[in-house]
């Protein structure tokens, strides 16, 4: 009778916390939603809108975009080194700063105020990205939820599709402005249910999770030097995806005859990247993680450098459907290694390869910005943009060598 009572109660314990463990899912993907698809990435379809209203020229669009990126580095390694109060409160705190970030952009045509909101936005994006994917991974696992991991980075796909679209339909020369005030009050009241809804979840874990995390594989291992070179590999996968993922939209727009497709394209991105993250989790657990990786790796340099071979219409959609199928995906392969490489080392390489990856971001579009320079032609930066890519998949097949030697 006992033991019926008792499975009784750890059933009701495990539905609890899986309904938490779902709501929590739920809250960091729009928070996501926020913090990147509009707080970070919506600057590259509204960019080329700026640039014409403010004769904003590729330096210092890539320079914006730098400073962006520098605060994402540093937002990054923020929970790291320091939480305020808790997980859930600084998360709600910082969410609340970037949605300022974005709503100020409308307000002012001021360079050296778009840097400070830029960068305060990269900031608090790389902050509520790593609180974000730490409390809803927490709460997944404490609900025996784990497998649903890929979820938590689709909403930043959702975001970009849907971001698009509106740019698309609404915003111009005249109206670029108001497009950041429109997406600003978009995103506090999205914004609002995250700050009024999301708790921690005290629970402790089920029995099913303990046993998951009991069987962990800890028999492998891994050098110094595959950790330098697999770190490497996401470096330069920060670099060469950012540089389409910043100038995409001005890229389409500087040819003529695709010009009024511009924001669609990123609207593909979005469309392909929302079951991205899901997909390669899927695939990464069928043929292997680096298999995976490879894949990946070699759909994204197609989709980067088909723009400087083929202007059509077709080969727009397919570039922009490979880059988004694959950027979101990578980061889901690379983390989800880096969380078991962490769990057998005892380090937080999870927090080192964000770094690698963020600094990536960082260097790679202000010198696509200067290969761009004013002539308009991106085909320079788009090139450089695929070696760093080629680069990768060379230092991932390092670091394989260096696994295999162990």
């Amino acid at each position: 009778m006992r033991e019926i009572i008792l499975l009784k109660r750890e059933n009701e314990v495990r539905k609890l916390s899986a309904s938490k463990a779902y709501k929590q899912l739920i809250l960091g993907m729009l928070s996501l939603f926020i913090v990147m698809a509009i707080g970070r990435f919506s600057y590259t379809p509204i960019l080329p809108f700026m640039q014409k209203a403010t004769h904003l020229s590729n330096q210092d669009a890539g320079l914006l975009a730098t400073i962006n990126y520098l605060g994402y580095l540093i937002g990054a390694m923020i929970p790291t080194f320091l939480i305020m109060r808790s997980k859930v409160i600084d998360l709600k705190i910082y969410l609340l700063i970037n949605i300022i970030s974005v709503l100020l952009m409308g307000f002012t045509h001021d360079f050296i105020t778009w840097n400070v909101l830029r960068f305060v936005a990269g900031i608090t994006s790389g902050t509520v990205f790593v609180l974000a994917s730490n409390v809803v991974l927490e709460g997944l696992n404490k609900g025996g939820k784990s497998h649903l991991s890929g979820f938590l980075y689709s909403g930043v796909g959702i975001g970009i599709f849907t971001s698009s679209i509106f740019v698309q339909l609404y915003t111009d020369s005249e109206t670029w402005s108001s497009t950041w005030i429109i997406l600003g009050v978009a995103s506090l009241l999205m914004g609002s249910i995250v700050i009024f809804l999301m708790k921690d979840i005290k629970e402790p874990l089920n029995l099913e999770q303990k046993k998951l995390n009991i069987e962990t594989d800890k028999s492998e291992t891994y050098t110094k030097w595959f950790m330098v070179f697999f770190s490497i590999a996401y470096l330069l996968e920060g670099a060469g995806y950012i540089v389409t993922g910043t100038f995409l939209v001005a890229i389409v727009e500087s040819i003529p005859n695709l010009k009024e497709y511009a924001a669609l394209s990123w609207m593909f991105v979005g469309l392909t990247a929302i079951p991205s993250c899901v997909l390669w989790s899927v695939l990464g657990n069928k043929i292997g993680y680096i298999k995976a990786i490879y894949l990946a790796f070699m759909l994204q340099f197609i989709g980067v450098i088909l723009p400087v071979f083929s202007h059509t219409t077709i080969s727009l959609i397919i570039s922009s459907c490979l880059f988004g199928g694959t950027f979101l995906g990578l980061t889901t392969l690379f983390m989800s290694r880096g969380q078991i490489m962490s769990a057998i080392s005892g380090k937080n390489l999870v927090a080192l390869l964000t770094f690698f990856y963020s600094l990536g971001q960082v260097i790679a579009p202000y010198f696509a910005g200067i290969l761009i320079g004013d002539t308009n032609n991106y085909n320079g930066a788009l090139i450089f943009a695929s070696s760093l890519l080629v680069l990768a998949i060379i230092a991932i097949f390092l670091s394989q060598r260096q696994r295999q030697q162990t």
